[in-house]
């Protein structure tokens, strides 16, 4: 990681329990390593709640999410050395998600008529949504990999693939449709894009065509949002 990176990796472990004076002595298992984790970054927006609620961003949660910028950067890698500009994205990303998620569950539980998602349409933009990623990134196990790396579990993966299905259905909404683009438009961006299907018919390149196109729209939009309201954003970095 470069000199100007805006987070050290930090792992702490626990030190080995101290030895037993007692006799017997019995031969014991090595002692759990247990992660040590400190909140890095904290902020604040009327989106979620103002100063009264901040919000907080884990280390190794950041780096998790640095080493995946760094990975769209460099598909053969996991992510290692990472620099200050992949973890200011992976910050503003991560910002950006927490927003609209809170601004999801306000929609969903609010006065206002509208059609709460069932767990099977979330649970399908989360599958669409992860194997975009997943494309995006070389594939799901170097997303594990890189997780490895700073020791989060699956279950922390999961929360991220989680909020990102959430706020990718509040973007389509409440803000502007992006999860169902038809053929018409696929089609267009098959002949007009950058993307990664150059050298395939469309009819094969369709389904990994769509995932992409999504993924790219909700990384679109969410950049813009967030440079609607950052002035309404307060992100402190945390000593």
């Amino acid at each position: 990681m470069k000199s100007g990176a805006l987070v050290l990796l930090l792992v702490l472990w626990t030190a080995p329990a101290a030895a037993q004076t007692s006799p017997p002595v019995v031969a014991q298992a090595p002692p759990a390593r247990a992660v040590v984790d400190r909140a890095v970054v904290r902020f604040y927006a009327p989106e979620v709640g103002g100063t009264a609620q901040p919000r907080f961003v884990s280390e190794r949660t950041l780096a998790f999410e640095a080493r995946l910028e760094a990975i769209a950067d460099r598909p053969d890698s996991v992510g290692e050395g990472y620099d200050e500009r992949q973890v200011r994205a992976a910050l503003d990303h991560h910002v950006t998600e927490e927003m609209l998620v809170s601004l999801a569950h306000k929609l969903i539980e609010g006065s206002l008529p509208v059609q709460r998602p069932s767990q099977a349409d979330l649970a399908q933009v989360e599958q669409e949504l992860s194997a975009a990623l997943f494309d995006k990134l070389g594939g799901q196990a170097r997303v594990e990999a890189a997780a490895r790396a700073e020791l989060l579990d699956v279950s922390e993966v999961e929360a991220m693939l989680r909020r990102q299905a959430l706020a990718a259905w509040y973007i389509h909404r409440a803000v502007t449709p992006i999860l169902h683009p038809t053929d018409e438009q696929l089609r267009e961006v098959f002949r007009t894009a950058a993307h990664p299907y150059r050298g395939q018919s469309f009819e094969e390149a369709r389904a990994g065509l769509r995932r992409w196109y999504v993924i790219e729209r909700v990384r679109v939009t969410e950049s813009a949002y967030l440079q609607a309201v950052r002035s309404r954003v307060r992100i402190v970095v945390t000593r």
